[in-house]
């Protein structure tokens, strides 16, 4: 026969597995701290840039606080958009672009960007091509919850960027256009 000891632990442990059913609880998951680290804390992350060719897309290592996947997207995207420090990579991302927003849903993260991504974008479908999945790869290789990215022009869905890419939807990470031997 239990002891009153062991039914109070029961009760306990099935009150909280029933609070947490009843309340919607949801434990955060490792993959959004990175393994072994907590939030608040640093986490290297990889910030796609183009290559000393702008032919195609090289790592640079950069330290973000991880603070939950909409906060540490807008970290990412931020540090992509100061541009790389490394001498032998170049920008994606025109000068003066800005975050409006950036959400997550359902796998998806939706991140807004000022207009002037598109006015003042240099042209090219190679450029507008490396500068969309410089942005996408940033996020979909560094946070495995996101599976897509949908890119927002001044809160709004957009056909293309400048012209060429359909960006209309949200797209996954292609790491096809990475230089050299990264892994």
């Amino acid at each position: 026969m239990l002891g009153a000891g062991a039914v109070v632990v029961a009760l306990v442990i099935a009150s909280i597995v029933i609070y947490r059913l009843m309340s919607g609880y949801e434990p955060v998951p490792s993959t959004v701290r990175g393994p072994g680290t907590a939030l608040d804390e640093p986490r290297v992350i990889d910030l796609y840039f183009a290559d000393a060719d702008g032919r195609r897309l090289a790592l640079e290592a950069r330290e973000v606080m991880v603070q939950g996947v909409e906060e540490s997207v807008l970290q990412s995207v931020s540090e992509l958009l100061a541009g790389p420090r490394k001498k032998n990579l170049s920008a994606t991302l025109p000068e003066g672009v800005g975050v409006r927003s950036v959400y997550f849903r359902d796998g998806i993260a939706y991140v807004d960007l000022t207009s002037n991504l598109s006015s003042n974008h240099p042209g090219g479908s190679w450029a507008e091509l490396l500068t969309v999945y410089s942005i996408i790869n940033t996020i979909t290789e560094n946070f495995v919850e996101v599976a897509r990215v949908q890119i927002l022009i001044g809160g709004r869905e957009r056909e293309t960027l400048a012209g060429h890419i359909d960006i209309s939807r949200p797209l996954p990470g292609r790491v096809q256009l990475l230089a050299g031997d990264w892994r």
